[in-house]
């Protein structure tokens, strides 16, 4: 259901922006230069329009924090994952939901945030229980994840984020909620246009039952290091889509576990 909304929302965004192509009287080259001489001025003072995005990834898995989400031990669980994204003066609201091919898991995601410079803070709430109905018992179904994160400038995208758990299946042993965290240090460096390098360490800063766990159930008491990060990733634009290609390699030096992750997408936006 939720990934016919999405795509639902995507028809319609793809439809108004090709009435609006089909009017432009402008050739290429003059759209270009609007285009461009208007993002410059969006970004000189954060923001000043309606800003959209929709596309899909297909990942041959889907790894988050350093742990594996829907492969089951295997290497190879298709999953397709569609977004859309409206932004306007800095705030903005993202739908995203992700489906194995084989039902192996599922999830849907609504995420509020706000840019503001370097600094960007978002609130996310994550319903991953399909089996329970959407307004159920949010406990069981679902939880909330507030995120905040500094990119010191774009000469130098050196990214500080910082996660917690507020509501949700987050609990210590003794019933008290634990607010489990996840911090992470990412930096992105593109050679000469051609591909994108990126490269991300992230850890659970103190005791996390929610997300940090061995296959035991062990859950760390400290600092914890659960995600070694290396990615290549570049955009090609064909017309008026743009589709990434990237390729990463993630080791979970907790479980001792590494992944592989090849994802293919599409996207659309303004």
């Amino acid at each position: 259901m939720k990934t016919i909304i999405l795509a639902a929302a995507a028809a319609c965004l793809c439809w108004t922006a090709s009435a609006q192509q089909t009017t432009t009287t402008t050739t290429t080259t003059t759209a270009t230069t609007i285009v461009a001489a208007d993002d410059a001025g969006q970004e000189s003072d954060g923001g000043s329009g309606f800003e959209w995005s929709v596309g899909v990834d297909l990942n041959s898995n889907y790894v988050w924090r350093g742990y594996d989400q829907s492969a089951n031990g295997k290497f190879f669980n298709l999953n397709i994952q569609p977004c859309v994204t409206l932004g306007y003066k800095g705030l903005w609201l993202e739908l995203w939901d992700t489906n194995a091919f084989n039902g192996s898991y599922n999830e849907f995601d609504i995420t509020l945030g706000y840019t503001i410079g370097g600094f960007e803070i978002s609130v996310s709430d994550y319903y991953f229980d399909f089996e329970s109905p959407y307004f159920s018992d949010y406990n069981a179904s679902h939880s909330l994840c507030a995120t905040v994160s500094y990119t010191l400038s774009e000469r130098i995208p050196l990214k500080l984020s910082w996660s917690t758990t507020l509501a949700g299946e987050d609990f210590h042993d003794n019933g008290k909620r634990a607010y489990s965290s996840y911090v992470e240090l990412s930096y992105a460096h593109t050679f000469d246009k051609l591909f994108d390098v990126e490269a991300a360490v992230g850890a659970s800063p103190f005791k996390a039952p929610y997300w940090c766990y061995d296959d035991e159930g062990f859950v760390p008491d400290g600092f914890t290091f659960t995600n070694l990060e290396l990615g290549l990733s570049r955009e090609f634009e064909i017309g008026c889509a743009t589709l990434p290609v990237s390729l990463r390699y993630i080791y979970n030096p907790f479980i001792h576990r590494s992944y592989g992750v090849l994802s293919v997408g599409v996207s659309f936006g303004n």
